[in-house]
Order: C-alpha cells, then structure tokens, then sequence
C-alpha cells in the first residue's frame, strides 16, 4: 500500500499531504543544516584553529525535531525498520488485513501513552516560567527541544489513528500480497 490519503475524505487528505510536505521539507533542511555545521566545525576547528561557538546547542534542536519530525513520517508511510517475517509468510488478503489491524492498533495504543507523557512532561516545563531550565551559552530554553517529542508523538498518533481508520475501511482484497513484475 503506498499512499494511504487518497482513502481518506477529501479534506482531512489534504490536511493530511500538507502535513506530510511541511515534515518533508523540515527533514530536507535540517539535514542540510546538520551537514553544513559539521562542515564548518571542521573548517573552524582546522583551518581558523578556532571553534564554532555553542554548535551543539542549535544541533540538538535541530537533532531533536528532525528525529520526531522524521519518525512520524515513518509512522505514516508504515516504513519503520522491523524484523516482521508474518509479512512474507502471510498470503491471505483477509489475515493479512486483520494483521495490520491489530499491529496499528497496538502501535497507537502504545504512542498514545507516549504522547500522554510528552504532555505532562511539557505541562511540567512550561510551568517553570519564568525559571526555564536554558541551554549554558546561547540561553536556549529546554522546552524548544522538548516540544520536539510532544509534537513527534503527537503526529505519530496522529497519523496511527488514520491508518487504524483506513485499515478498518478497505477491503480485504487491498492487502493482497503484490506480485513482482520486476523479475527479469
């Protein structure tokens, strides 16, 4: 199954691709800011004998959002790295459909208690105001990485509620196991 928006109602599909593009080209530019950086650490560092100053605060936001940013856009495209052999050993459309069912709707269960306790943790960093817990040099406050997670689990339960509600929708024969026309 490739794209799951089109069996989404039109408004919520678009919502749902404008998302998605949104993550997209945070992950494109993050990864390039995460390049760059390095880039000039080793520039600075070897050729100006100097050190970039506080990098590693601006990377750890930038590692914090892109990691949650990208895990639920995993989420959404089912594309987690996962040791399931009931995959190729499943042929049946209806078992297979009842499989990736019940495999959603744990995995939403158990994001939304994640989600549950990013919330308390950031009800509990937004509380401390005007007294943030703030990164040594640039002064960063704590809850800017920390949304990440909040934000990351949000989506990820997010978009597991949507494929649980796709899955419950199509039809058996959707699940069908996709013969390779690419054997030559």
């Amino acid at each position: 199954m490739k794209d799951l928006s089109q069996d989404l109602p039109p408004g919520l599909a678009k919502l749902v691709r404008t998302i998605l593009r949104l993550q997209t080209i945070y992950i494109c530019f993050g990864c390039i800011a995460m390049a760059l950086t390095f880039f000039l650490v080793v520039v600075f560092r070897y050729g100006f004998n100097a050190d970039l100053f506080a990098y590693e605060e601006w990377l750890l936001i930038i590692c914090f959002w892109l990691y949650f940013i990208a895990a639920a856009l995993g989420t959404w495209e089912g594309a987690h790295v996962n040791a399931d052999l009931l995959d190729f050993v499943i042929i049946d459309p209806a078992k297979r459909r009842t499989r990736a069912i019940v495999i959603t709707a744990i995995e939403l269960g158990v994001t939304l208690v994640l989600f549950y306790w990013s919330s308390v943790m950031m009800i509990d960093e937004l509380g401390d105001y005007p007294r943030y817990q703030t990164t040594i040099a640039l002064q960063i406050p704590f809850f800017v990485p920390r949304a990440a997670i909040f934000v990351g689990f949000g989506l990820m339960g997010f978009y597991s509620a949507l494929r649980l509600f796709v899955f419950l929708k199509l039809p058996a024969e959707r699940f069908a196991v996709q013969a390779d026309n690419d054997t030559a």
